[in-house]
């Protein structure tokens, strides 16, 4: 009891603690994830400090009010001993006494408490001990960072001295992208992020038995992301690549989450995360000075009291009023039967129960649109005289697109047809065949100058001029199709029954396309397919679903929220 008195008191106080400052931030609604995340870590010191502010401090007297111990006593009149006769101890009451005396409830309630204590500690020594081997591991890039083989996405590895290390294929990168990503975890190395996460996961383990300190573990975590994604979109200027460039480390996983670091991917749900991306606005990545000093100046002072803080009595004043007795029953005098009255009142008709309205059932997933592109490439070599569209306007199926000079297949065509008519002259069946064969190779080759489209749809940006020489397989325009159109989108692996048990029954689930806000219904279309295989590192699987969109709402390469109609209940 003397181990356990002390631990509940911290839990209480540090829970006391995180509670006022949550509330704190909630009330100044401070936007800042940099600002939040230094309250948290201040949290977090305080907590830590608790014991050692509780026993070294001067106490700080609460004044707690309690009933007046004679209007207690005149509420409740002592009885004498001698109005009772002691009854005899029922057997199973005296056998039960015996049985508890057997066990120290004490001693095994501390036991409990070590053993998850101990386990949880050994797991932060196994990460640390793994993420210094992964670190050592790491090749040296000549830069600022180091790579490895292991980590499928950015992390900032190390506590004291961490180091932001790459997957091996980061030189597959464009600029853009290693901007970003370096910009994100050198905020994580600048704030000293992977310490403040080590010192929050031992706080954890040791107050593991109160809810707040996963709470404020959570927090700090969550909050680390939250600021270094702000620096990166301060870097990029560009919100929404930065997301795509994000949603695709969190699509590809973490290998091994048992290292200590701080990985890009890491925290939450990947709609609400790239939701939260694509809605913020480029903050800078320094804290600003007014608000620590904020946070600095009403952190201590709350530490202070919740750890020196001691309820007191307060004196009664006035006089005490009167209560009304309360009956005391003794063993002689049974308890008085309710009255009809009193059962009347207790008796509450029912109310009709009324026709249960029919809801619809639907699952949510974060979803980019697809569409069917043909890269429209020559098959020729030849002088571009012409094209035939407008960069970004419609093109309908079979419509002239460009048109290439190529003089030498319409010469070898001449020449395979003037052969053909000396062959006829001469009757020889055997070369009147070849020389048609050659007549329909040149015919083909000739062809090649008149390039069509290949489908409807809008024509892209023109990649050559007219009058510029062509190649073979060079590049001219890509068409992409608009109308129908489809979306690709995730749903948790624990839909995948429902969805396919709905296939199976014949129907077409319906699906809609939500903007980002999900204020706004883009389209309306049906789902058409199910992958075979559900991705083991983000547990979703992947549903692709046709729009018509004939009214141009959704755009390829589009962020939209999906839902799929299960059915109505």
């Amino acid at each position: 009891m003397r181990i356990l008195l002390p631990l509940a008191e911290w839990v209480l106080r540090s829970s006391v603690l995180i509670l006022c400052g949550a509330g704190l931030l909630w009330m100044m609604r401070l936007k800042d994830a940099a600002v939040r995340l230094t309250a948290w870590t201040a949290l977090l010191a305080g907590s830590l400090a608790i014991p050692a502010l509780t026993l070294l401090l001067p106490k700080v007297p609460i004044t707690v009010r309690h009933a007046d111990s004679a209007l207690i006593r005149q509420a409740i009149p002592v009885v004498p001993d001698s109005s009772f006769k002691r009854l005899p101890e029922p057997v199973h009451a005296a056998r039960s006494a015996s049985v508890a005396g057997r066990f120290d409830w004490t001693g095994i309630a501390v036991a409990i408490y070590c053993g998850v204590a101990s386990l949880l500690l050994l797991r932060l020594v196994v990460g640390v001990v793994l993420s210094r081997r992964l670190l050592r591991d790491s090749k040296d890039t000549g830069r600022t960072f180091r790579e490895s083989n292991e980590v499928a996405a950015p992390v900032a590895l190390g506590v004291l001295r961490p180091v932001v290390v790459l997957p091996h294929d980061w030189r597959a990168w464009e600029e853009a992208k290693l901007n970003a990503v370096l910009a994100h975890e050198r905020a994580h190395v600048q704030r000293h992020d992977p310490v403040i996460q080590m010192l929050s996961a031992i706080h954890r383990a040791l107050l593991w038995i109160g809810p707040l300190s996963w709470f404020l573990h959570n927090r700090i975590v969550r909050t680390a992301e939250e600021a270094s994604d702000n620096a990166a979109v301060a870097a990029t200027q560009d919100p929404a690549f930065y997301a795509e460039v994000l949603l695709g480390f969190m699509q590809r996983g973490i290998r091994r989450v048992n290292w200590l670091g701080v990985p890009m991917a890491r925290y939450g749900r990947a709609d609400r995360r790239i939701r939260r991306v694509l809605d913020s606005m480029p903050l800078s990545p320094r804290i600003k000075p007014w608000a620590v000093a904020a946070v600095m100046a009403v952190t201590p002072a709350l530490t202070y009291l919740v750890a020196t803080a001691r309820p007191s009595e307060a004196a009664p004043q006035g006089p005490a009023r009167s209560a009304p007795a309360v009956p005391v029953q003794t063993p002689a005098s049974p308890a008085p039967a309710p009255s009809a009255q009193a059962a009347a009142q207790a008796k509450t008709p029912e109310a009709p129960a009324g026709k249960r309205q029919e809801a619809p059932v639907w699952l949510n997933g974060l979803g980019t649109v697809s569409a069917t592109t043909v890269n429209v490439t020559a098959r020729v070599d030849g002088q571009l005289t012409s094209v035939g569209f407008v960069e970004g306007g419609p093109v309908e199926a079979g419509q002239l697109l460009a048109s290439i000079e190529v003089p030498q297949f319409r010469a070898q065509l001449e020449r395979a047809e003037i052969q053909l008519l000396e062959d006829r002259k001469a009757q020889n069946a055997a070369a009147i065949q070849a020389d048609g064969v050659a007549v329909s190779e040149a015919q083909r080759q000739l062809a090649y100058g008149q390039i069509r489209a290949p489908l409807a749809g809008v024509a892209g940006l023109r990649k050559v001029d007219p009058g510029n020489f062509v190649h073979a397989g060079d590049s001219l325009v890509v068409i992409t199709q608009l109308q129908p159109i489809a979306v690709l989108f995730s749903l948790p692996e624990d839909a995948v029954p429902q969805v396919q048990a709905l296939l199976r029954s014949g129907a077409i689930p319906v699906v809609e396309a939500w903007g980002r806000d999900m204020s706004v219904r883009l389209a309306v279309g049906r789902l058409t397919a199910i992958d075979n295989e559900i991705d083991r590192e983000t547990g979703t699987i992947k549903l692709k679903a046709s729009f018509d969109n004939k009214d141009g709402g959704l755009f390829p390469n589009q962020f939209v929220n999906a839902r799929v109609l299960l059915t109505s209940r």
